[in-house]
């Protein structure tokens, strides 16, 4: 499958990143990097991860970092795309695809 970032995905990313950047640069690229390569990990094993009540709706938490991934799986057109990446902390309902700000 192809993996394909949403509007909100790449912004919740940058936002991710300028976080920690002015604290740490080299730490910001390394958390960036790992989101990346997790998403990226999806296209391989999409349905390994956690549904969601939200048809075709699933979540993967990043191991060792404290964000979650929400992402759909269109198999039709062989696609993965990445709808958000939030702090689990802003989190409330593991069941949904988060409408946060």
């Amino acid at each position: 499958m192809k993996v394909v970032y949403a509007e909100r995905a790449r912004h919740d990313i940058a936002d991710i990143y300028d976080s920690i950047a002015p604290h740490n640069p080299a730490a910001a690229q390394r958390v960036e990097d790992m989101i990346r390569a997790t998403c990226e990990g999806l296209a391989d094993f999409p349905y390994a991860s956690a549904a969601t009540d939200e048809p075709n709706v699933r979540r993967v938490p990043l191991v060792r970092l404290p964000y979650t991934i929400f992402f759909r799986i269109d198999a039709a057109r062989d696609l993965v795309e990445i709808a958000r990446v939030l702090h689990s902390a802003r989190v409330r309902d593991l069941g949904k695809l988060p409408d946060v700000e």
